[in-house]
């Protein structure tokens, strides 16, 4: 299987992966043939990529390490979460929910509003959520629970990666980066009463955006210096947002107030440092120019995901391009410890993922991931199934690169059609 553009998707193409509504109901299953009709009505329901079965690598099954079912739902769970706050918090107006997967709010409902202090006038007092507010609450530390038992029962070399689907990116990355920072949260030994805060700190890490117009927030391109400082608001409206709720802790709100923080104190808004580490002496802790702990956890796990996301125009990066992209900005952007951790976690190639070979005996030939052992974790067990040329082979190759040192694998991008020419004749390497 592979990840293809709806754009590109054809008639008589059959989906590998079922799709979910946002509620985590099965809309399409799998093994369902496409036609015009489906791909029209997915792309309505603003899904712009789905999971279809190429004839080659059907039998090896990509291992998630959360069911695509509990991101949908707890996505949903935070897109309303933001507007209950938005809403409470005299952002927009209320409207009465609705079920329907196109009915998810915007990021930001105040289209034009610039985001000064707009939460100067709440004052000190906490938000009266009305009912279904909490409610809402409850049910997002009931996903945060679901999430970390699934992860817990997980395959050890599960990916951590999960290419988005549909233009919900806001929620979908929001459930992403929580995903992320629990794995990293449960390697580096918090407690778990610690891993639920960053888990819902990283829920609502971006509520901020919430007083940023939606013409910013979901612009395509680069941004202006001016939309940028608009922008740069958002960790702190997001901070007087999360401390107002009713809470038992207040690290969820400083998860949303540092995540834009760096190591070198070029970050925003506060320009807090970081010492790369993980372990810090009581006194380090303690210094109100330090970044927590926490908060440097969900920044590597942001990144990461974003990184590894793909938006409507722009693609994902492959997760060995992710790698190196982490390792260049460990150290004065992210704590280098963190990144250190989270590494040592994510396979670079995971099962199910089409690779291309660029030295050795099979250079050009392409196939996919099959094992990882998580002693050698990015030294993974490959099938080849096309040659150079792009021509499927009768017998495939079976290879362990734990045996073959000489070999060099890179990933496909995502979304990447396996018979398309080499990578090396588009600047790939």
């Amino acid at each position: 299987m592979h990840v293809r553009d709806l754009s590109s998707v054809r008639p008589g193409n059959v989906l590998a992966r079922a799709v979910f509504t946002e509620r985590g109901d099965v809309l399409l299953a799998e093994g369902t043939v496409l036609t015009e009709a489906y791909v029209e009505a997915l792309r309505q329901r603003g899904f712009f990529t789905v999971h279809v079965e190429d004839g080659l690598s059907d039998d090896v099954r990509p291992v998630d390490i959360v069911s695509a079912q509990v991101r949908a739902s707890t996505a949903a769970h935070v897109a309303r979460m933001f507007e209950i706050v938005a809403v409470t918090a005299g952002v927009m107006p209320s409207r009465a929910p609705s079920s329907g997967a196109g009915a998810r709010p915007s990021p930001s409902s105040s289209r034009g509003r610039s985001a000064g202090r707009p939460t100067d006038q709440l004052g000190d007092r906490v938000l009266q959520l009305p009912s279904d507010g909490m409610s809402m609450l409850e049910a997002l530390y009931r996903d945060i629970e679901r999430i970390m038992a699934e992860i817990l029962g997980a395959d050890a070399v599960a990916s951590l990666e999960s290419l988005k689907t549909h233009s919900d990116y806001t929620f979908e990355h929001s459930v992403e980066v929580a995903i992320v920072a629990i794995v990293l949260g449960r390697n580096l030994g918090l407690p778990d009463s610690q891993i639920r805060e960053l888990a819902l700190g990283a829920l609502l890490h971006d509520i901020g955006k919430v007083y940023i117009d939606p013409a910013i927030v979901n612009k395509p391109g680069r941004l202006t210096l001016e939309e940028f400082e608009e922008i740069k608001k958002h960790p702190l409206l997001g901070f007087e947002l999360v401390r107002r709720l009713p809470l038992f802790s207040t690290l969820p709100a400083h998860v949303a107030y540092q995540h834009h923080e760096k190591q070198d104190g070029s970050g925003y808004p506060r320009q807090l440092v970081g010492n790369n580490r993980i372990l810090r002496l009581e006194a380090d802790r303690l210094r109100p120019t330090r970044i927590l702990l926490i908060a440097e956890i969900a920044a590597v796990a942001d990144v990461f995901c974003a990184l590894a996301s793909a938006r409507p125009y722009k693609p994902a990066f492959p997760l060995d391009r992710v790698a190196v992209m982490l390792r260049q900005i460990a150290g004065s952007h992210l704590n280098h410890d963190v990144v250190s951790a989270l590494l040592s976690t994510v396979p670079m190639y995971a099962i199910g993922h089409w690779i291309e070979v660029v030295t050795g005996p099979y250079r050009g030939w392409r196939g996919v991931v099959t094992g990882v052992d998580a002693a050698t974790l990015h030294l993974p067990q490959i099938r080849l199934h096309l040659d150079a040329r792009r021509n499927a082979v009768h017998v495939p190759v079976e290879a362990d690169l734990r045996q073959h040192a000489d070999w060099k694998i890179v990933c496909l991008p995502p979304g990447e059609e396996p018979t398309a020419p080499p990578l090396e004749q588009r600047g790939v390497s």
